[in-house]
């Protein structure tokens, strides 16, 4: 019987992302946090939303001298981290497994390092943990591909480096990378399409995309595994 390949995903690391980004952790053997691509102020490695009053709410996780010239992991939060946590009180204190999921929260964001990388890296880590999954984790900037190797390249030499024989990506990125590029190094690639069901929430209707904090603040670890599963890999 031959070995299953090795399927890798590189994305930025982003702070308690939809279930969607946890689905392409899970859907891999190797997730490698692109850490060494330069910040985006307007993007959602600090930002994203939860549930408050049956709508979505956005937040911003402040971050000391944010540039879009420096890496990610050159950036640190402030550490005032209270004003989110009390936003997680008013959102989510009646809802159904509160204690666990602050518990997790909280486990993160109280941990003593800041570095936004490595915080948002370990949002992913204590909820796989949560869920009783084992997964291999990596750092872009681990494996030494050479700063001036951009764009897909970059992602064809961190393939490269880290023994893919599958690579996985957002199904959002199909017209970022063309499958003879992968194919000519001997990679399979897959687009991953999310489909988790929808789950009761606060409210008269279902709000999707909102921050996993969500899903785990609503659903129990077996419900949120049921749904950590629901996607579809594509060519």
């Amino acid at each position: 019987m031959s070995a299953t390949p090795h399927r890798v995903a590189v994305m930025q690391p982003y702070f308690f992302p939809y279930v969607g980004t946890y689905q392409l952790a899970q859907a891999v053997d190797e997730f490698a946090f692109f850490d060494d691509v330069n910040f985006i102020k307007k993007g959602y490695i600090h930002r994203n939303a939860v549930l408050l009053d049956g709508q979505a709410h956005p937040f911003t996780i402040p971050v000391r001298d944010a540039s879009q010239n420096r890496h990610i992991g050159d950036h640190h939060y402030t550490g005032d981290w209270q004003p989110f946590l009390s936003l997680l009180h008013r959102a989510y204190r009646r809802a159904p497994q509160f204690d666990a999921a602050y518990a997790l929260v909280e486990s993160v964001v109280k941990d003593a390092d800041d570095n936004v990388a490595r915080k948002n890296a370990l949002s992913f880590v204590r909820v796989f943990e949560y869920l009783g999954r084992n997964k291999t984790w990596s750092a872009a900037s681990a494996h030494a591909v050479p700063a001036e190797i951009r764009g897909p390249r970059r992602i064809l030499a961190l393939c490269r480096a880290l023994g893919a024989a599958v690579y996985v990506n957002a199904s959002g990125g199909r017209a970022l990378y063309a499958p003879e590029d992968f194919e000519r190094e001997g990679i399979a690639l897959r687009f991953l399409s999310s489909q988790p069901d929808a789950y009761p929430q606060a409210g008269s209707g279902f709000v999707p995309n909102l921050s996993m904090i969500d899903l785990l603040m609503h659903l129990p670890p077996a419900e949120v595994n049921a749904r950590l599963v629901q996607f579809r890999l594509e060519p």
